[in-house]
């Protein structure tokens, strides 16, 4: 891979010192787990002990609360004033004094009421944000009722799902659901967290400009006051406040197994649904078969590459640095050998993603081109395309159809889009993925502590073992279901899940074993005399 710098030193995080905590209880064909998501996370361990499923969960958490943010949910935001928009009013001035003290940090209880009171209900009706993850849920794993992620194992039983999101060992807000067969129950609390930091002026300068435009919306409202059709837009002052507390919106992409058919299908699937489009209404429609939520946004995002919903705003765009996007060339200059380029049939058709081999002057089909390329194709387009600053790449079986030196290679890329700020999160069965992001580990490690001496930019693709977490999925025949457990990073052993050392044992075992009784038998049939 070639060495794009990046820019950022080492000392600075990766992200934000933010954690996100997701517990599962009688989940799927988990019994009982929790896990901590870091800036790399990574789930392994044998077939069909959830690890697909926990990922879809935080997919679709990250959907629901459309990230974790500081703040929860702040794009719906309607509430009612008690006490009246004149006393929102003097809240709000309050909130612009403490804004000018230097020495003061706002503090959530310094938000007037209304805000409060209104995030408050958010985290602890259960009409709110459980069915948004209610409805999340259905759509991402394709399913006729929630309770069809019940575990099992067990009759009669309740699956919990709880959410704890916390910044620099200080708790921000958590959220809590249980759903049986029947209903679902909700629970969540925020503490008076600190939002913004005394030194954190920038913050400070745009909740002030935020309370600003606030401040003349309300004094052209007082002057029509005995008017009859006065309308205060609370709702959408409030939501401009806490856009300004928070950060910027967020996405989450999920990269599913199975690329290959997925990616090679799309244009058929497009074709179709153009085609029974101009037939609607002349003929009956059959009932088509559904699909899961993270497969139709990952068709989604390919048929309307570089459609609507793939532009970004400027602000957006900014957010994609030169590190980012010159990871998808360096994966196709030194992994695929060639290009992934964009074909349309005619303006305004959807695109097929032709394979260019590098000094070829012709393109072909992915159908045509190695399961290598048709694997790697969506990660090129997605980091190329979409990916920015702070969002979620969820991505399973990366070294899916991968030689053993390719996906070293990954690796690379997996820890260089964690350095360039993507929260990633993979679900793989490599051990020659692990080995390698031991070694960008350990590399991490060594520049950490070799860096104050020699004073030197460290390697784009190094990662502190803190930025990342590994977590074993296995049965347990006691709890009739799968269990997860944290593995730590070992500076001799790297990543090594206890499973993996128990087949190689077995192998070796028999390879010694077959090994001896060749030569026994080979004496044997040696002549005598």
């Amino acid at each position: 891979m070639s060495e794009t710098k990046v820019k950022a030193p080492f000392d600075e995080p990766l992200s934000v010192h933010r954690t996100v905590r997701v517990s599962v209880e009688q989940f799927g064909p988990i019994e009982k787990g929790v896990v901590d998501l870091r800036p790399l996370t990574i789930f392994v361990g044998p077939s069909n002990t959830g690890k697909t499923y926990l990922a879809i969960l935080i997919y679709a958490l990250h959907k629901a609360l459309r990230g974790f943010p500081r703040l929860p949910s702040t794009e719906r935001f309607f509430f009612s004033l008690e006490d009246g928009p004149e006393n929102y009013y003097e809240e709000i001035n309050k909130l612009s004094d403490k804004l000018d003290d230097r020495n003061s940090s706002i503090l959530f209880s310094d938000l007037p009421k209304g805000i409060r009171d209104w995030i408050r209900y958010f985290l602890q009706d259960e009409e709110s944000v459980s069915e948004d993850i209610r409805r999340e849920l259905v759509r991402c794993f394709d399913l006729d009722s929630i309770s069809e992620l019940i575990c099992s194992y067990k009759r009669n039983t309740n699956a919990s799902i709880s959410i704890s999101v916390s910044e620099n060992e200080s708790k921000l807000w958590d959220f809590h659901t249980k759903f049986s067969s029947s209903k679902i129950t909700s629970e969540g609390e925020i503490d008076d967290i600190e939002l913004i930091p005394s030194s954190n002026l920038e913050d400070k300068r745009k909740l002030q400009i935020a309370i600003n435009r606030s401040q003349r919306i309300f004094g052209d409202s007082r002057v029509n006051r005995r008017s009859k059709n006065r309308d205060y837009p609370i709702g959408d002052l409030a939501t401009t406040l806490l856009q300004a507390l928070g950060e910027q919106r967020v996405e989450s992409y999920y990269l599913p197994a199975a690329r290959t058919g997925i990616l090679q299908s799309q244009r058929v699937i497009a074709s179709s649904l153009v085609a029974r489009s101009a037939r609607a209404g002349l003929e009956p429609v059959p009932e088509l078969p559904t699909l899961s939520g993270v497969i139709v946004d990952f068709l989604q995002r390919l048929i309307l590459f570089d459609g609507p919903i793939l532009r970004r705003s400027m602000r957006e765009r900014r957010r994609r640095t030169a590190e980012i996007q010159a990871l998808a060339d360096d994966l196709e200059r030194q992994t695929l050998l060639g290009r992934i380029r964009t074909r349309r049939s005619s303006p305004g058709a959807y695109p097929e993603f032709v394979y260019q081999p590098l000094d070829a002057k012709q393109s072909i089909r992915l159908s045509r081109a190695s399961s290598m390329v048709s694997e790697l194709a969506p990660v090129v387009i997605f980091v190329r395309g979409s990916i920015g600053i702070g969002d979620t790449l969820i991505f399973e079986e990366p070294e899916a159809h991968l030689h053993p030196a390719a996906q070293t290679k990954m690796a690379v890329t997996l820890a260089r889009l964690v350095r360039a700020g993507v929260r990633v999160l993979v679900t793989t069965h490599s051990d020659w993925l692990l080995k390698e992001l031991g070694n960008l580990m350990r590399e991490g490690e060594l520049e950490d502590h070799a860096r104050p001496s020699l004073n030197q930019a460290p390697a784009p693709s190094s990662l502190r073992p803190d930025d990342v977490g590994i977590w074993l999925f296995r049965k347990d025949d006691e709890a009739k279901g799968s269990t997860v457990e944290q593995i730590e990073f070992d500076r001799i052993e790297g990543i090594e899940p206890s499973d993996y050392e128990t087949v190689s044992e077995e192998l070796y075992n028999r390879s010694a074993g077959l090994q001896n009784r060749f030569e026994e038998v080979t004496k044997q049939n040696e002549p005598k005399g």
